[in-house]
């Protein structure tokens, strides 16, 4: 397997056909990621830093950064002041990418979706940017991320437009706020993440959810 040139290489990983696909690809990916965003725009990250600035407070709690990549929004929540920051992420070639920014006290290789290896309740809030776009990372992400937040912390999440309206994701985030698991707090409209882009994967929202 072979890295496609540049502009191909997000939705080479986004057709992933399973979790063994995504990472292996993401595995090629990652040396080449940080460059790769910064050259696309990617604004992302700093919108939902104000996000989390906004509702999480910097108490010390434990933070995840699910669907961490390469560590690019550790990096900014580091110089924002959150400390005890986890990543978690499908790739372990993203996370030895990761791992060298030292931002991070933990690092665990998990798939969203599957169950993860940590106590319930264990962080305060919990941050996934980028990841929910579809395929490798479906809707019953959220029970897990739900399981091991505490009451009262938040969930701050982008997912992509046209997911969030076909893959299923409204009618779980509805779903979870009926049951009383999590109440929405703030959501934005549609923007688009990567500047130029008239493709679907460009187009994202973030919601910020107060775990019940």
């Amino acid at each position: 397997m072979t890295l496609p040139a540049k502009d191909a290489r997000v939705n080479w990983v986004i057709s992933s056909k399973n979790n063994e696909e995504v990472t292996s690809r993401y595995d090629l990916w990652a040396e080449a990621y940080d460059a790769d965003l910064q050259s696309y725009g990617y604004r992302s990250p700093g919108i939902v830093a104000g996000m989390v600035g906004r509702y999480v407070a910097k108490d010390g709690s434990p933070l995840l950064d699910a669907g961490a990549g390469t560590g690019i929004m550790g990096e900014v929540l580091s110089v924002l002041g959150y400390q005890d920051i986890t990543a978690l992420d499908i790739s372990q070639g993203m996370l030895d990418v990761a791992e060298r920014k030292g931002v991070y006290s933990g690092l665990k290789q998990a798939a969203l979706g599957e169950p993860l290896d940590f106590p319930s309740g264990h962080f305060g809030s919990v941050v996934c940017v980028g990841t929910l776009v579809g395929g490798h990372a479906p809707p019953s992400s959220f029970d897990e991320l739900l399981r091991i937040t505490r009451s009262g912390g938040h969930i701050v999440f982008t997912v992509r437009t046209d997911v969030y309206h076909g893959g299923g994701f409204k009618e779980k985030q509805e779903e979870l706020e009926g049951s009383g698991a999590w109440r929405l707090v703030e959501s934005t409209e549609p923007y688009v993440s990567v500047p130029g882009s008239n493709q679907p994967e460009g187009t994202n929202m973030i919601f910020v959810y107060q775990v019940g």
